[in-house]
């Protein structure tokens, strides 16, 4: 007779789900942050054998053109460099080192024209799924109309390039793949070959990105609605729904004089404009549910966060998310967002990558100044202050919208300092990946009184048809802004991922 179940299983002696244990080691969730380091780059240098018995030191020089590269590379990567490759078996031990050392792309490169099966060896060794660049490197921006066929041969490579994009198209293999072409010291030709490297990295990253989603999106709003597979498999995230219990239970544990508590109200009234008569008490009621904010993103490895605070945390914990969101992208701990919208969250991520760490603006779509020619975007209570103006103190005041929270909940009041902006988003519709991509600039202008963080926006195009371009083209209702130009990076991640891009 088969053994029946009379009792319930001791907890201690099974793996459980993080849903019980409420982190630490579980079944279901990585215990530990994943180091992933730089970008793991191969570079494939090549040159044909051929013309250097014909034309001594012509081999030395173009050595010394493709050890250059490599220099180039490796301070913003993690390079890997079997050396200049010269014959099939250096091809295939290039090939095996990239395997061993599980690059995660590839960068072609040669010196002279070489015949196509030095690089097809060394590929024999790489998943087809590697991203590939090939660039089609010369030694000098202009023709040198004086040093005869071997200058010539040296400055072949872009020919044997051309080759083997030919033969990859044909073959249906590592497709598709990027390519640069010019000298390599142009500084325009280095930067698109480390935009590339820097987008690649953040594709990488993105699929050991976590997010955990704390609540739902707002009633009503369809366009944040999204789909997890989806995104996992076309951006990379994994999305965890996490109960407010568990907030709720590490916001019970932590003592209203918490150091963390205080140390955050200190260094709020030190750093902000304390305005509307916001009151000690209130500041400890957000600040505590900041640290527990802050305790829930360690406690699940989180990467990023989106909550909803509208009716849901804020009658909760009687106080608002704002500052302790503040703090946790000031101090680059996580990237947050609010109303649920799991793809701008996203977006904030790529952005700041892009820019080079500055944390984007979260606002939405707003009105708009027909005389300036811009469009006002409109915050969520939270900012990241290290992006803000820096000749105005932001403002932590009380928070516009009245949810639930007792007191004077807070929220901070910013604005952006005159200067380049690019703003973006993307959006599935059904399946259809798109995102649009708009560099703009940030005029000198006052602040808007409306006790809300703002981002002005000037546009190239007639505000008008702009702001009709978005809503005809189906984007969604907030916008991401960053105070730098990033259009080319952005365009460059879409590209690599498939995605159309929409210029508004």
């Amino acid at each position: 007779m088969a053994e029946m179940r009379t009792a319930t299983t001791k907890s201690d002696e099974f793996i459980q789900s993080f849903e019980i244990v409420g982190g630490g080691k579980s079944g279901d969730l990585i215990s530990k942050r994943l180091e992933l380091g730089g970008l793991k780059v191969g570079l494939l240098a090549t040159g044909y054998f051929e013309f250097f018995r014909m034309y001594p030191g012509l081999g030395d020089k173009c050595k010394e053109n493709m050890d250059h590269i490599a220099e180039i590379l490796a301070p913003h990567c993690d390079l890997i460099y079997p050396g200049f490759i010269q014959t099939l078996d250096e091809s295939n031990d290039a090939g095996v080192m990239f395997r061993k050392a599980c690059v995660d792309v590839v960068i072609i490169a040669e010196a002279t024209y070489t015949t196509d099966y030095l690089v097809h060896q060394a590929l024999l060794h790489v998943p087809e799924s590697t991203p590939i660049l090939l660039f089609a490197s010369q030694e000098r921006n202009t023709l040198n109309y004086d040093e005869g066929y071997a200058d010539a041969c040296r400055n072949s490579g872009p020919m044997g390039v051309t080759q083997v994009g030919c033969g990859l198209n044909k073959m249906k293999r590592f497709m598709p793949y990027e390519v640069v072409v010019g000298c390599i010291d142009d500084p325009e030709v280095q930067e698109d070959i480390l935009r590339w490297v820097k987008v690649r990295k953040t594709i990488r990253d993105l699929h050991f990105w976590n997010i955990g989603l704390i609540g739902h999106i707002l009633r009503g709003m369809y366009d944040f609605q999204y789909d997890k597979t989806d995104i996992n498999g076309k951006l990379g995230p994994h999305i965890m729904d996490i109960d407010i219990k568990h907030l709720r239970k590490i916001f019970d544990g932590i003592d209203p004089k918490d150091p963390r508590v205080v140390a955050m109200v200190e260094e709020a009234k030190a750093e902000f404009e304390i305005i509307d008569g916001l009151t000690d008490a209130d500041l400890y009621q957000a600040a505590r549910l900041g640290v527990a904010m802050s305790d829930l993103i360690e406690t699940y490895k989180l990467d990023g966060l989106a909550l909803l605070g509208q009716h849901f945390i804020e009658p909760e914990f009687k106080t608002t998310s704002y500052l302790g969101l503040a703090n946790i992208l000031k101090n680059d701990q996580a990237i947050c967002v609010t109303e649920g919208d799991i793809l701008g969250l996203i977006i904030c991520k790529v952005m700041k990558d892009m820019s080079g760490g500055i944390t984007p603006f979260f606002g939405e779509w707003e009105e708009i100044d027909k005389d300036l020619n811009a469009v006002c975007l409109l915050g969520h209570g939270f900012v990241d202050p290290r992006s803000t103006r820096k000749d105005r103190k932001v403002k932590l005041g009380m928070a516009c919208e009245e949810w639930g929270w007792e007191g004077k909940a807070p929220g901070l009041e910013a604005t952006f300092g005159p200067g380049a902006v690019t703003l973006c988003h993307i959006i599935s519709h059904a399946g259809q990946w798109k995102m649009w991509v708009t560099e703009g600039n940030i005029p000198d202008t006052k602040p808007l009184e409306v006790a809300e963080s703002t981002c002005i926006v000037q546009v190239d195009e007639p505000v008008r048809d702009f702001y009709r371009n978005a809503i005809k083209n189906g984007f969604a209702h907030h916008a991401i802004a960053c105070p730098a130009h990033i259009g080319k990076e952005l365009r460059m991640f879409a590209d690599q991922l498939g995605i159309e891009v929409i210029d508004l």
